[in-house]
């Protein structure tokens, strides 16, 4: 299944916060390959957005799973505004 994990920040990002999103996408996928992260400004806010896939599963099960490896990943990251969990089809 595809996951989006996107988190918004009202600074620039640095190359170690892209590195942070792909370690912790790292943990949860099922093909490292699938691991995509961009970012783009959204009004006065920059959004990092990590894409990757996991093994099939309910998204409420797996859904705090998600946020709860990312947070171990973004915890230091500076202007940090919201983080946001969706599952593209």
């Amino acid at each position: 299944m595809k996951v989006q994990f996107k988190i918004l920040v009202s600074s620039p990002p640095n190359e170690d916060n892209l590195d942070s999103l792909k370690s912790a996408a790292s943990r949860l996928t099922n093909n490292r390959d699938s691991i995509k992260v961009k970012v783009k400004q959204e009004g006065k806010y920059y959004a990092l957005i990590t894409d990757f896939t996991m093994k099939n599963a309910a998204q409420y099960k797996v859904v705090d799973e998600i946020d709860k490896e990312f947070k171990v990943w973004i915890w230091n990251f500076e202007y940090y505004e919201d983080s946001i969990i969706s599952f593209p089809k």
